[in-house]
């Protein structure tokens, strides 16, 4: 079955394509009652309009960059893989439903850039897309990054809420009574741990707290003997941004200590925060996967002229208190 255009509308309505477009785009001086039975004939045909032609008409290309990082060669990049992927797979739902699709970019080919025909570029991690966020700059083409400010006319910044979940959860355990506060985080230069870690300092500075950052290998392996490590260093409690609030909670509970008494935990958790949740372990829930679908709302205000200045999205996040904090 062939597809119903405008210009079919147009001779069923006895109207011209100019009048069509109006009526169904609430432009122009037509009257109400001929605009609403132009409306009724293009339902009746089954008429929707072509997207991707009025794109091209407008300078639009309907597909989103995403910035994918080279192969995982060491346990650090192999650990973040499966979140890499998951803000792929959030990016291409999104896109779907907004009618567009989405170009994977390795971090490492800026050149590609080049021949690519993009509305704009995501980066889901900023420490990898460095060089392609350099050229798309140099461009004029419009960037979206999670947890970056970029300081270009044409960009969109998405805060996931890390910060705003760490100082949040830091404030819930001094207000709960404790002195020396743990962090507990990935090894490497991952932005959401180097969130972490420039927070914590910045706090237990203004606080006068001696700073204790205890830092987890990317495959947990050590993470029982790190939580040791913690409590033997002072610490009373424990902030975990290394999401693995459950085990931490099951290591703390076999050793002779009660909780909250003796150690208070709160957890960090951005996939599944259920666990948790039955445990009773106290945890800020941030939700990075709502991210791709932040990026249409704004994408209008990008694609057509520069901004004065970068656009700024903060993602909602919340602190759930349970039986491992006072």
């Amino acid at each position: 079955m062939s597809r119903v255009t405008l210009r079919d509308v147009a001779e069923r309505a006895g109207v011209s394509t100019a009048a069509i477009s109006q009526a169904l785009n609430d432009r122009g001086s037509l009257r109400p009652e001929t605009r609403e039975r132009i409306k009724e004939i293009a339902a009746e045909l089954g008429y929707s309009p072509n997207k991707h032609a009025a794109a091209l008409r407008s300078g639009r290309t309907m597909s989103i960059g995403f910035v994918m990082p080279d192969d995982a060669d060491d346990d650090t990049a192999k650990s973040w893989a499966f979140a890499h992927n998951r803000q792929l797979n959030a990016l291409v739902r999104a896109s779907a439903a907004h009618g567009f699709t989405v170009t994977v970019l390795p971090a490492s080919r800026p050149d590609l850039l080049a021949t690519a025909q993009l509305d704009a570029l995501y980066l889901a991690d900023a420490r990898t897309g460095a060089k392609l966020l350099r050229a798309a700059a140099s461009r004029g083409l419009p960037v979206i990054a999670r947890d970056l400010y970029v300081d270009v006319d044409r960009a969109l910044s998405i805060r996931t809420g890390y910060d705003a979940a760490l100082h949040a959860g830091l404030d819930h355990l001094a207000g709960a009574g404790a002195r020396r506060v743990a962090l507990l985080v990935d090894e490497g230069d991952h932005p959401r741990d180097e969130i972490a870690r420039t927070g914590y300092l910045a706090w237990t500075t203004v606080h006068g707290v001696d700073p204790l950052v205890v830092e987890v290998d990317p495959a947990h392996r050590t993470i029982a003997r790190r939580v040791r490590d913690a409590l033997d260093a002072g610490a009373d409690a424990i902030l975990a941004f290394c999401e693995d609030g459950p085990e931490i909670y099951l290591q703390l509970e076999a050793m002779p200590l009660v909780i909250p008494r003796d150690v208070q935990l709160l957890a960090l958790c951005s996939t599944d925060c259920a666990l948790n949740e039955r445990l009773g372990v106290t945890h800020a829930c941030v939700h990075p996967e709502l991210a791709a679908d932040a990026v249409f709302p704004s994408l209008g205000a990008l694609v057509p002229a520069p901004l004065g200045a970068p656009v700024v999205v903060d993602l909602p996040w919340e602190l759930v208190r349970g039986s491992t904090t006072r």
